[in-house]
C-alpha cells in the first residue's frame, strides 16, 4: 500500500491504521498524586504505593478507569476499605463503594509491583558484552508511558501536585520531581522524599536511582534557585563541561520571558542507554550520558543545544503544557526556538540566525523526503509519531518568522503575556493567538492558518535586474511549488533592501500573494547589494538568481549570514571566473564559520576540478567546523589529490569530528591507501565511538569486500553504541556497492532489527530501508505491529512500505542511476583534462 498523496506529490503523514485523536473525557479532577517507591536494581522490579486524590465533577463517580500496563495490582483501598478492581488490556478499573459524590474529595491507595517492564522504567546493568556498566535505573514517561511504572490518568490535560518518596540501599541516590524535603537513613537504606507543589502532567514525572555523584552549581535567577547536576562516578569533569552554562541560561530565559524559573530547584541527571537526547521532567531533567564529553570533544562539540532545549521546557511544556498531543508544537517548537535564543544571548546574532537556518533546512529535508503534514495534527497511530522535524524545527522556525512579523518588542511582549496568562494551565494554539492579539491588536488568524494549520511552505526563486534607463530595480519572486485552487500561493510580507555604493540603504516592504510577484523600485542609482528578506524571516526554500555581480556583492558585504550562504550557493552553480574568485576570497575573509560550512558541500556537489582545488586549499582552515565540512565535501572527488589532502586530517586532526568526516570522505575517494588507515581507525576507542564511526562510513564506500568483516564486527554487541549505529548504516551502503556480499549483510541487519539497544534498532530500520532488500520486509512488518516503542513501529512501517514501492521501480531506472553516477565520474575526469590543457 502506498501512502503518497498524489495531489501535491508528497507522502501522507498518516499511516494505515491511523485515527483522529481527541483528549479523553474527565469525570474527576486529580488534585494530588503521592508515590511511595522501592526499586530493586538487581531484580529489575519496582514496588509502589500510589495514592491519588481526586475531586468529582458534577455527577457521582462510581468507578474510574486508570492507565496501568503490566502492573501487578495487589490492593486498592479507599479510607482503609478495600475497593473492587479489575486490571485488563492496559487499564485498571476501580469501583468505588460508595460512589464519590459530586464535588466530593476522595483519596484511594493502590499497591502494586512493576516487574521488568516493557517501557516507561528502564534498568541498566552489567552484561557479558558490557561488564563495566554501572547499575542504575531511570524512567521515561513521555508520551504516555507513566502507566508502565505507576497507575494514573496518563494524559497531558491532567495536571496535579505530586510527592514522591524513594527507598534505596545506602550509598545510592534517588531523584524525583520538586524540592528534596527529606533525606533520611532507615537502617541499611536511605529514603529520599520530594515534593512538587506546582501542578504538572504525569508524563513529566520521574524516578532515577543509582550511585550518582551530585555537583552543585551556583544558584540562579530571580529566586536564586538551587542548580545541580548528577553523573555516574568518574564523569564529574565531563558533567561540568556539559552543564556549566545552565545558571546563565536560566537568567537569560527569565529576562526574555519576564517570568522567573517556576520551580523549587533545577537538576540534570545523565543516564546510560537513554532513548531520547533529554527529557524535561519537571524540575529534574534526564539527559543522555552521550552528551557528556571530554576536553578534546569540547573543541567543537557543545551540550548547550540540548541543555537549553530541556531548560526551556520548564516553561514551555511543564509550566504551560499542551492540552493534547496535536498541539505539542507549543512544547517542542518553543524549546527548539529557545536553543536559538540561547545561542543569540551567548554567542551573538550570527549564531542565532544560523541556528534558525539549520532548523529550516532540517524541516525542509523531512518535508521533501519523508512526508508533509500540518503542524497541528491529530491524525496518527501513536502520539510519538508527531515528534518529528515538523514539530521541533518547523515549530521553531515559525516563531522566528513571528518575531519578524510582529517586530522585536511586540514579539517578546506577546510571548511574555502568553506565559504569564497561561502559567500552570494546559494550552492550545488558540491561546498563543489570543495572547498576541490582546498584546498587540494584531489579528493573527490568517498567519496561523497558513503556517501552522496548513502543511507545506513556499519554494521561492528570487531574481533581480536593473533598468538603467528607468533607474529602477526589479525584483521578481517566483513561488515554484505547485499552486492551484487547492494549493493557493502563500501570502506574506517581505522586506527588500538596496544598499548603495556608499553604504546607504533603502528598505521597502513588499506584499507577496501571487505565484509570481514583480516589484519595481525607483532608485537614484544602481545598488551595490540587493537584499531579499534581510532578517531571513520567511519560512521556505529560497534560491537566489541575482546574477554574478549581485551575488558577489552579497557574499562579500551582506550583514546577514543566511544571505551570504544563499549567494555563495548561487556562485557555486555559476562557476564563472568571477564567481570562483569571490568564493576563494570568502574562504580567506569570511568572518562566520557557518557560511563556509554551507558553501563547502555545494562545492563538493559540483564535482568540478576547480572546486576540488579550492577545497584542498582550505583543508586546514583554522575553524574545526569548516575543516569538517571541507573534508566531507572532498569525499565526492575520487582523486589522489583529494585523498592526499584528507589523510593528515583522517589520521591526526585534533578534533574527533573532523577526523570522523575525513575518514568517511577518505573512503569515498576509494584511494588505495584508505583501507589500512580505516582499518586502524575502526579499532580505536574514542568519545562516543566518533572516530570509529567515521571509519565505518569510510569502509562502506570503498567497495572492498575486506570491509564487510570489519563492519559486521563493529555492529556486534560489546562495541560502542555510536559505532554500532554507524556500522548498521555502513552495512547497508556496503550492500549497495558489493552485490555479492548482500546476503550476508541482510543477515547482519536482520539481527540488528531486534537489537536490545533502542537507538541501534532504529539505525537498523533506517539501514534496512536504505538497502531496500525485500528479504527484510517481513521483519519490518513484524516490528511495525509489535515494536515496543511507537518510533520503532512508525519507522518500520515506513521502511517496509518504501521497500515495496522500490521493488516496483523498473530495473532500467535503477540501471540509469548507476549509469548517471559513472557519467558524472567521467565528466569529472574530462574537466580535469580540459583544465590541464588550458594551463599548459
Amino acid at each position: 500500500m502506498s501512502f503518497r498523496d498524489e495531489s501535491d506529490g508528497h507522502r501522507r503523514f498518516a499511516l494505515p491504521g491511523a485515527a483522529l485523536h481527541y483528549g479523553p473525557d474527565k469525570t474527576v479532577t486529580v488534585e494530588h498524586i503521592d508515590l511511595q517507591l522501592e526499586p530493586d536494581l538487581e531484580k529489575r522490579t519496582l514496588d509502589g504505593i500510589c495514592t491519588t486524590t481526586v475531586r468529582a465533577l458534577d455527577e457521582p463517580v462510581d468507578h474510574l478507569e486508570l492507565d496501568a500496563v503490566d502492573l501487578a495490582i495487589s490492593a486498592v483501598e479507599r479510607d482503609g476499605s478495600p475497593q473492587r478492581f479489575e486490571a485488563r488490556d492496559g487499564k485498571l478499573r476501580v469501583t468505588f463503594a460508595p460512589p464519590i459524590e459530586p464535588y466530593e474529595r476522595a483519596s484511594f491507595r493502590i499497591t502494586y509491583r512493576a516487574s521488568q517492564p516493557r517501557h516507561g522504567l528502564f534498568f541498566v546493568e552489567p552484561t557479558r558484552e558490557y561488564p563495566d556498566r554501572i547499575r542504575h535505573a531511570w524512567t521515561q514517561s513521555q508520551d504516555e508511558n507513566a502507566r508502565y511504572w505507576f497507575p494514573c490518568l496518563d494524559y497531558p490535560h491532567s495536571k496535579q501536585p505530586t510527592s514522591t518518596s524513594i527507598l534505596v540501599p545506602k550509598g545510592q541516590f534517588a531523584l524525583a520531581n520538586g524540592a528534596l524535603v527529606e533525606r533520611r537513613d532507615e537502617g541499611a537504606k536511605t529514603r529520599f522524599s520530594y515534593r512538587q507543589d506546582v501542578p504538572h502532567s504525569t508524563y513529566l514525572m520521574t524516578l532515577v536511582t543509582g550511585p550518582f555523584v551530585e555537583v552543585e552549581q551556583r544558584a540562579a535567577g530571580a529566586n536564586k534557585v538551587p542548580v545541580s547536576f548528577y553523573v555516574l562516578p568518574g564523569r564529574e569533569a565531563d558533567g561540568e563541561r556539559s552543564f556549566a552554562n545552565t545558571p546563565r541560561m536560566i537568567e537569560a530565559f527569565e529576562e526574555r520571558l519576564r517570568t522567573p524559573y517556576p520551580y523549587a530547584r533545577y537538576s540534570q541527571i545523565a543516564v546510560s542507554e537513554f532513548i531520547f537526547g533529554g527529557m524535561e521532567n519537571t524540575s529534574a531533567t534526564t539527559q543522555t550520558d552521550r552528551t557528556l564529553h571530554d576536553e578534546r570533544a569540547h573543541l567543537d562539540f557543545s551540550s548547550d543545544p540540548l541543555v537549553s532545549h530541556e531548560l526551556a521546557h520548564q516553561w514551555f511544556g511543564d509550566l504551560l503544557t499542551c492540552r493534547d498531543w496535536a498541539h505539542a508544537w507549543l512544547n517542542e517548537g518553543f524549546a527548539t526556538y529557545f536553543e536559538c535564543v540561547w545561542r543569540e544571548a551567548d554567542l551573538g546574532y550570527d549564531e542565532y540566525i544560523y541556528d534558525v537556518f539549520g532548523c529550516v533546512a532540517r524541516y525542509l529535508d523531512e518535508d521533501a523526503n519523508r512526508y508533509r503534514r500540518p503542524l497541528v495534527c491529530n491524525h496518527f497511530r501513536d502520539p510519538i509519531e508527531l515528534f518529528d522535524r515538523h514539530l521541533y524545527e518547523k515549530g521553531g522556525a515559525i516563531l522566528h518568522m513571528l518575531r519578524g512579523e510582529l517586530g522585536e518588542a511586540r514579539f517578546w511582549r506577546s510571548i511574555a503575556r502568553y506565559v504569564q496568562q497561561n502559567a500552570g494551565r494546559n494550552v492550545e494554539t488558540i491561546d498563543l493567538i489570543r495572547a498576541i492579539e490582546e498584546e498587540t491588536g494584531r489579528n493573527m488568524r490568517g498567519f496561523f492558518d497558513q503556517w501552522v494549520f496548513r502543511g507545506g511552505h513556499p519554494e521561492l526563486e528570487v531574481s533581480a535586474s536593473w533598468d538603467a534607463k528607468r533607474k529602477a530595480m526589479t525584483v521578481t519572486i517566483d513561488q515554484k511549488q505547485k499552486t492551484d485552487d487547492e494549493h493557493p500561493p502563500y501570502r506574506f510580507d517581505v522586506d527588500l533592501a538596496f544598499v548603495a555604493e556608499g553604504g546607504a540603504e533603502r528598505r521597502v516592504q513588499a506584499h507577496v500573494e501571487r505565484a509570481r510577484e514583480t516589484i519595481t523600485i525607483p532608485l537614484e542609482s544602481e545598488p551595490k547589494i540587493v537584499r531579499f528578506d534581510p532578517g531571513a524571516f520567511v519560512l521556505g526554500s529560497v534560491t537566489y538568481k541575482l546574477g554574478t555581480a549581485y551575488a558577489v556583492a552579497v557574499l562579500e558585504g551582506d550583514e546577514n549570514v543566511v544571505a551570504r550562504i544563499r549567494a555563495g550557493r548561487e556562485l557555486v552553480k555559476d562557476g564563472s571566473k568571477a564567481a570562483r574568485e569571490a568564493l576563494a576570497t570568502a574562504f580567506e575573509r569570511e568572518r562566520f564559520w557557518g557560511v563556509l560550512a554551507e558553501i563547502a558541500p555545494a562545492l563538493g556537489g559540483t564535482k568540478a576540478p576547480w572546486a576540488r582545488e579550492l577545497l584542498i586549499h582550505n583543508i586546514h582552515h583554522a575553524h574545526p567546523k569548516v575543516r569538517r565540512a571541507v573534508a566531507a565535501a572532498l569525499g565526492g572527488f575520487r582523486s589522489d589529490a583529494a585523498a592526499t589532502a584528507l589523510i593528515p586530517l583522517a589520521e591526526s586532526d585534533a578534533s574527533y569530528l573532523v577526523r570522523h568526516s575525513a575518514l568517511a570522505a577518505l573512503g569515498e575517494t576509494r584511494d588505495s591507501r584508505a583501507f589500512a588507515i580505516l582499518e586502524r581507525a575502526i579499532r580505536e576507542r574514542t568519545w562516543n565511538g566518533t572516530i570509529e564511526a567515521g571509519a565505518a562510513r569510510g569502509l562502506a564506500e570503498l567497495a572492498d569486500q575486506r570491509a564487510v568483516d570489519l563492519l559486521v564486527d563493529a555492529s556486534r554487541l560489546g562495541r560502542e553504541e555510536g559505532l554500532r549505529r554507524a556500522a548498521a548504516a555502513a552495512l547497508a551502503r556496503a550492500g549497495e556497492v558489493l552485490a555479492h556480499e548482500r546476503p550476508r549483510i541482510v543477515d547482519a541487519l536482520a539481527q540488528l532489527l531486534d537489537d536490545p539497544m533502542f537507538l541501534v534498532q532504529l539505525a537498523a530500520i533506517a539501514a534496512a530501508e536504505s538497502l531496500g532488500d525485500e528479504r527484510l520486509v517481513a521483519d519490518l512488518d513484524r516490528l511495525s505491529r509489535s515494536g515496543f516503542d511507537g518510533r520503532v513501529r512508525r519507522d518500520a512501517a515506513e521502511a517496509a512500505t518504501r521497500i515495496r514501492e522500490a521493488q516496483k521501480v523498473p530495473a532500467q531506472v535503477t540501471g540509469l542511476r548507476s549509469d548517471l553516477d559513472a557519467l558524472r565520474e567521467e565528466q569529472q575526469k574530462l574537466q580535469e583534462k580540459i583544465e590541464a590543457l588550458s594551463r599548459a
